[in-house]
């Protein structure tokens, strides 16, 4: 699936950059709403790729400040075994713009995800709450192109505590954007395309 994303990107890369680039800058953005589909690898449970959906959404309230909502879904079978990832993630932030073009964020937030594993005779499950911290550098490097890095730490309640590193780039025209990114945390990993409308 990795190799589908990038063969994917590369594809696109020279339509995107011969497109008209010479509208306004645009600021970088905190107001929108974001579907994606995903896939997600557990290096504990490596014969799975549970592929599904993201949702996101952030609202800025004024002041710098924003909130930010997001829900995951994802699944996959394999030996007769059914695997199910469900996540959700509520934060409030703050962003500081250094200019219209580039910005750093920070955020707090609160969790909780599952994973379920089962088969036509017997069912196990497993998950945890946990607080988390989050912050990302965003830079649009054209009037069009945005690509953005952060780091996260997730607190579990139960289980191993959670590092992470992400990594993307969006392309955008007027209110809509097409992203790709890659997220990696200490024993998973998550790549996403998704469509995000900005208001």
């Amino acid at each position: 699936m990795k190799n589908l994303y990038l063969a994917t990107a590369f594809a696109f890369a020279p339509l995107l950059l011969s497109a008209e680039v010479a509208a306004e800058q645009a600021p970088i953005s905190y107001d929108y709403v974001q579907l994606g589909a995903v896939q997600t690898d557990f290096a504990d449970i490596p014969e799975f790729d549970a592929k599904g959906f993201q949702f996101k959404a952030s609202k800025e309230l004024g002041y710098n400040v924003f909130v930010e909502a997001m829900y995951f879904d994802a699944s996959d079978d394999a030996s007769g075994f059914d695997f199910d990832v469900d996540k959700w993630e509520v934060a409030l932030g703050y962003v500081h713009r250094f200019s219209p073009s580039t910005a750093i964020d920070f955020q707090a937030g609160y969790g909780d995800i599952e994973l379920g594993l089962s088969n036509s005779e017997e069912s196990a499950s497993t998950g945890t709450n946990y607080y988390m911290l989050e912050s990302n550098v965003r830079h649009n490097i054209t009037p069009n192109w945005e690509v953005f890095a952060g780091l996260e730490w997730q607190f579990w309640d139960e289980g191993s505590d959670q590092k992470a590193y992400n990594l993307g780039a969006q392309y955008k025209w007027n209110s809509v954007a097409l992203g790709a990114e890659y997220t990696k945390y200490s024993d998973s990993e998550v790549f996403g395309l998704y469509a995000r409308y900005q208001f």
